[in-house]
């Protein structure tokens, strides 16, 4: 089985993990470091009143996996109670919340991600989506202490706990041990953000033609690099409980030069032998052992990673697998999935069994027979701690420590982010011309930073 060497350290990263609030390199908006003492007296709050019907709406491509059997769930559990049950578009979810949500009108609970709404946290300081903070609170029958708290609180702006995330990814990166060895450096330094920057430093002065992260796709790397890195480093560029801009240039600038360094205008991604004709398959133990690229990003899940340790074990090389640290020597994850029940529902204690349905086991750790026994997520971990190796588990394979320890990283972020999607159309138009050489830095920068100025007052 697997032999990775899973980098679980605690190192100093980039920043302190003791960044003082009003440091510009700290947690952003909505994750648990930083989000305020919520109250706990809740003795003036009641649950809701018993009502006749729900109303649910799903985001029509990866919720569907995950609402339809929870709402079989509910209506075995809850047979009096009529479901109305409405999946939609992106283009239909923005309409939607734009129209129906402040009338008082549409679903008393909503399944979405982030590419559903451009950005979540502008939308949870509206006073849309009620406080579940005492619905957690005084309900026996759930614990927050049972799920990934630091993921849970990617859902808490001012306090309050507008969304409920469902799963989870981790920036999970694979390289070969003799890629450190060559370059003279030990896995132990890339659990750090600096040990990371030297690392990718280290390698292109080595291998100049060589990508930061695997090409499975084909596209602009460039941009997948900007928006892998700005995702993995947890960068804040808005403080949307006191609405600033919040971004350290320094700190900034050594990110888009690292994706800088790697720009490579010439770059042909149809000469990468990155598959096996034989066999027919995604060779990423064979792309990162002879340079073709720095890290995998792609094959993190167990097979993925069983398969590349293998792969590398057969040329005489080691997998080497880590969480990627962010600037505040932490770890963040993005949240794929979240949950959330309109202020105006009419049907809220209906929405909030169902929720607690996609909290629980049965789906967070569950696996669909009608899906050839596949997790009803498509993508992510579960926020359910204890629901993460049924999750993983799969026919044939060992709960050996290797097993456990990949459980135990994916279970550790400090943080939790839902990515705004107008943040990577910013940085794609006022950042990336500095990268392909078109403005200079003090251009580029500006511009952003003006843009960013013009968005957060929207």
């Amino acid at each position: 089985m697997l032999t990775a060497a899973l980098l679980l350290s605690a190192f100093a990263g980039c920043g302190s993990t003791d960044t003082p609030k009003d440091s510009p390199d700290q947690p952003p908006t909505g994750t648990s470091s930083d989000a305020p003492e919520t109250e706990s007296d809740y003795s003036w709050f009641e649950m809701p009143e018993e009502t006749g019907n729900l109303i649910v709406y799903a985001d029509a491509a990866m919720g569907k996996s995950v609402m339809t059997p929870a709402i079989r769930f509910f209506e075995e559990l809850y047979p009096g109670i009529e479901v109305e049950y409405k999946t939609m578009s992106e283009d239909e979810f923005q309409s939607q919340i734009r129209t129906e949500i402040p009338a008082g009108r549409g679903p008393d609970l909503l399944l979405f991600t982030s590419m559903d709404i451009p950005d979540v946290y502008k939308t949870m300081s509206t006073g849309l989506f009620t406080d579940l903070n005492p619905y957690f609170a005084l309900d026996d029958s759930i614990d927050l202490d049972e799920f990934i708290v630091p993921v849970m609180d990617g859902g808490v702006q001012n306090g309050q706990r507008f969304f409920t995330p469902l799963n989870y990814q981790m920036p999970l990166l694979v390289t070969a041990q003799s890629t450190l060895d060559e370059i003279g450096m030990s896995a132990d330094e890339l659990n750090s953000c600096d040990g990371f920057f030297k690392v990718a430093e280290l390698f292109h002065e080595k291998y100049l033609e060589s990508t930061l992260f695997i090409d499975t796709f084909g596209g602009a790397l460039e941009i997948s690099n900007t928006v892998t890195l700005y995702s993995n480093l947890g960068f804040n560029l808005i403080d949307y409980d006191n609405n600033e801009i919040r971004i350290e240039e320094e700190q900034f600038r050594r990110y888009v030069d690292l994706v800088k360094k790697y720009y490579n205008p010439n770059y042909d991604p149809s000469e990468e032998d990155l598959f096996e004709e034989s066999e027919g398959w995604f060779n990423s133990g064979w792309a990162i052992h002879t340079k073709n690229c720095l890290f995998d990003d792609f094959s993190v899940d167990l097979r993925g990673l069983d398969a590349t340790t293998w792969r590398l074990r057969d040329i005489g090389d080691e997998m080497v697998m880590l969480a990627q640290r962010n600037l505040r020597g932490g770890i963040t994850a993005t949240i794929v999935m979240n949950t959330a029940i309109p202020t105006g529902a009419k049907n809220k204690l209906n929405a909030w069994r169902l929720m607690k349905i996609l909290l629980s086991h049965d789906i967070q750790g569950g696996h669909d027979e009608t899906r050839f026994g596949l997790t009803y997520f498509w993508t992510g971990f579960p926020v359910r701690r204890d629901s993460l190796r049924d999750f993983l588990w799969m026919e044939g394979m060992e709960e050996d420590d290797v097993f456990m320890q990949y459980m135990d990283v994916v279970q550790s972020p400090t943080e939790a982010l839902m990515l705004p999607r107008v943040y990577r159309k910013y940085l794609s138009e006022e950042i990336l011309p500095y990268v392909r050489g078109e403005r200079t830095w003090e251009d580029a920068y500006k511009r952003f930073l003006n843009t960013l100025e013009l968005y957060k007052d929207e």
